[in-house]
């Protein structure tokens, strides 16, 4: 199923950026000779004689492309090509891919904040709507009462029964407040795990909270979760807020990454290739629609970033030879660019490869 999702999630983004430039060429009017969704060989196609482009559904559904008039190199001389169009018209093409994506993750953020996704609750905002909260085992002590008596993080911490009854927990302080209105040596805990209901027995101890050593304590360290939504008014606000903030973020993630890089100190091991990414996507959708949007909104920003490095065979690598062209005032040969791109595409399919063996690596170990 996490696949399934994940190439799914993968179509749409990866169609969403061909979609930017395909728009972008009609805009300008460049000839576009085919948008195909997934990668040949061919399902079926259809040639529109209004704007003489060739649609495609082809059998490898593992994104989409647009070919435009004069990109193969030997129609690059001839009339009407995109290598022909003015720069700006070439960079306002190649923008538009990596731009799509941005516009796709602003949407897709909508979605998920419109629709609900699980995530901490914030007690002083008034305009969320927040159902199904619930107290998450954010983290256990290594060795404490909690530890001891089997608690997960990850489990929902129900009630706690005492000599003085059963108490509902709602929120994180509701744990110490019961837990310290009694002198009980042993409190009987249920929280829910996986959908099930378990009992577990604990005794509390003094001295496990720094800040106050007085207090008894289980050992866990919660949070107030719950499904939060918002009116689509405000959605679209907050929505422009987290795509400028996940753009920063991941933008000075990557710049970090490749500094490491350059210095023989990045830690490869956190990169996820595809199979991590599937895992990832199939864990976010185990927590609802709402995450499953977020995390592709995530995804969907990381993608226009990459594409805008300034590497070979993508769009970067392309506006950094528009770019040289424009001041030069030189084209850069065919055939020397055709080479360029190749051994970069072919890099970044050796780079594919070492990630996508690190991310079973960690799978199977």
């Amino acid at each position: 199923m996490a696949i399934l999702l994940f190439i799914l999630v993968l179509l749409v983004l990866i169609v969403g950026h061909e979609l930017g430039h395909f728009f972008a060429a009609k805009s300008v009017k460049m000839k576009v000779l085919e948008f195909g969704v997934g990668f040949p060989p061919k399902i079926f196609g259809k040639k529109l004689k209004e704007d003489g482009t060739e649609y495609t559904v082809n059998w490898l559904p593992f994104g989409g492309f647009v070919r435009i008039f004069g990109e193969d190199p030997k129609d690059a001389d001839k009339p009407g090509a995109f290598t022909q169009k003015h720069p700006l018209a070439q960079a306002y093409v190649l923008f538009a891919g990596p731009g799509a994506n941005i516009v796709l993750a602003f949407v897709l953020s909508v979605a998920a904040l419109t629709v609900g996704a699980q995530t901490l609750v914030n007690p002083h905002d008034d305009t969320a709507v927040v159902k199904n909260e619930r107290v998450y085992v954010a983290e256990v002590l290594a060795e404490s009462p909690a530890d001891v008596a089997g608690i997960l993080q990850g489990d929902t911490i129900v009630s706690i029964q005492t000599s003085t009854g059963l108490h509902a927990i709602e929120t994180p302080q509701d744990i110490n407040t019961v837990v310290n209105a009694t002198e009980d040596e042993r409190v009987s805990v249920t929280v829910l795990r996986n959908e099930q209901s378990q009992v577990v027995f604990i005794e509390p101890e003094l001295g496990l909270i720094e800040h106050d050593t007085k207090q008894r304590a289980l050992g866990v360290a919660t949070a107030l979760v719950g499904e939060v939504s918002y009116p689509l008014h405000i959605a679209l606000v907050k929505a422009v807020e987290s795509t400028a903030r996940n753009f920063v973020f991941i933008l000075v993630s990557i710049i970090g990454l490749i500094g490491n890089a350059l210095t023989l100190s990045a830690d490869v091991s956190q990169i996820a290739g595809p199979v991590g990414i599937a895992s990832l996507t199939g864990e976010a959708a185990a927590f609802g629609l709402g995450s499953l949007l977020s995390f592709a909104a995530l995804l969907s920003i990381n993608l226009a970033i990459v594409n805008l490095l300034p590497f070979p065979a993508l769009d970067g690598g392309r506006l950094l030879f528009l770019g040289i062209e424009s001041v030069t005032r030189k084209k850069i040969p065919i055939n020397i660019a055709g080479l360029v791109n190749t051994i970069g595409f072919a890099l970044l399919i050796l780079l594919m490869v070492a990630v996508t063996i690190g991310d079973i690596g960690r799978l199977v170990g």
